[in-house]
């Protein structure tokens, strides 16, 4: 038994001058922030504020974060001694799948532990890792360029200025201890905006295009300065995929522990200015859309690359935008714009089909090596 302690609480309550003051590495009091759990108010907070404003004259602490407690499904608190050990759940799920359920968590309050969470969150954590893994696979060409510049009405464009948006509320939801919001906003732009709009739109140009292509090689800049900065903003939370991509990213070797996302920041401010007409132009492309969900059904289009887009533009405002990104964002073979009237699908199902990236296109006819290639395609081929 001790013989050096006056009381616990009160031991526990001056930690912070222990520790804190007169710190040899300049970091000195008030500490940046207290955390623990709801019970600790009259606890551990209210003792650790009650010497430090009688010694110090201010709390010992510039910011106090608490939090609830988790229960059963039932409501009951866990328990270690109860076989509660969330030991089982790592193996199974692993690290990275248990903090990102973490990360969704309204945690000022209680927060009840059911297996079918931890599923929801592994299917999420998925979703995430392979949009991670789809831009890693198209970057293995690439080496990164600088010099690359993004015209206002490019999807590139368009897309970082979303990105850039979403990397300043993410900042500020960390900066907020505001967790959920992180992971709602990550998972909306990796899942919505990445995954079911704009690399579903490039995967044309990534595929099809000649490798050296000036649109496929301004997707690749784009994809990589995104993939970078996901990594980083993800850091914090998948700690090990986020870092485990950064290296992929980068080509650090694995054993390299002198560079790591973790030894860096979050991502610097994007420089880049979408064309203010994009707000305009997706209202109408997402119009766009829906009309060819109704041709599926009354003109058995099946394949949007058998379909073409005629749509109204009485103000000019897709007149700004290249065609053909027009036609990619919204997965058909062509659009072309009209001064008035309503959306039309026409079906192009008629024209010859280009064997390699199987668009309807007029250019299509046989080429030296015997396929059925557009202009675009046998350029890249050499054909």
């Amino acid at each position: 038994k001790g013989q050096d302690i006056l009381d616990v609480w009160f031991e526990s309550g001056s930690s912070w001058n222990a520790v804190m003051r007169d710190r040899s590495d300049g970091e000195d009091f008030p500490i940046d922030l207290y955390l623990e759990g709801s019970d600790q108010h009259r606890g551990w907070f209210q003792l650790s504020l009650l010497p430090s404003l009688g010694v110090m004259g201010e709390p010992a602490f510039r910011t106090l974060l608490t939090h609830g407690f988790m229960v059963d499904k039932d409501g009951k608190k866990l328990s270690k001694s109860k076989g509660a050990a969330l030991k089982d759940l790592f193996d199974r799920y692993g690290a990275d799948v248990l903090r990102w359920w973490v990360c969704s968590l309204a945690y000022e309050n209680d927060v009840k532990v059911d297996e079918e969470f931890f599923k929801l969150a592994g299917d999420n954590y998925r979703k995430i890792r392979n949009t991670m893994r789809f831009l890693l696979s198209n970057l293995s060409d690439y080496t990164p360029d600088d010099s690359i510049s993004f015209p206002p009405t490019s999807l590139e464009a368009w897309v970082l200025g979303e990105f850039e948006q979403t990397r300043a509320k993410v900042v500020d939801a960390y900066n907020s201890y505001a967790f959920h919001e992180v992971h709602k906003l990550l998972y909306n732009f990796c899942n919505t905006t990445l995954s079911g709009e704009y690399l579903s739109a490039v995967k044309d140009r990534l595929y099809c295009d000649a490798i050296d292509s000036e649109r496929r090689r301004r997707a690749q800049q784009a994809m990589f300065m995104m993939c970078d900065g996901i990594c980083k903003l993800l850091a914090p939370v998948m700690c090990h995929t986020a870092d485990e991509a950064y290296r992929v990213l980068h080509a650090i070797d694995p054993k390299d522990t002198d560079n790591c996302v973790h030894l860096t920041g979050f991502p610097d401010t994007l420089d880049v200015q979408p064309d203010a007409a994009w707000s305009d132009a997706l209202k109408v492309l997402d119009d766009a859309m829906r009309a060819l969900e109704h041709a599926r059904a009354d003109k058995g289009i099946d394949n949007p690359l058998d379909a073409g887009l005629l749509l109204p533009d009485p103000e000019g405002v897709l007149a700004k935008f290249e065609a053909v990104d027009l036609a990619d964002y919204c997965g058909v073979s062509r659009v072309t714009l009209k001064a008035s009237g309503e959306i039309e699908v026409t079906d192009l199902s008629d024209e010859p089909r280009c064997q390699r990236s199987w668009k309807r296109d007029g250019t299509v006819k046989q080429r030296s090596d015997g396929g059925m290639l557009s202009d675009r395609d046998a350029a890249a081929l050499g054909v």
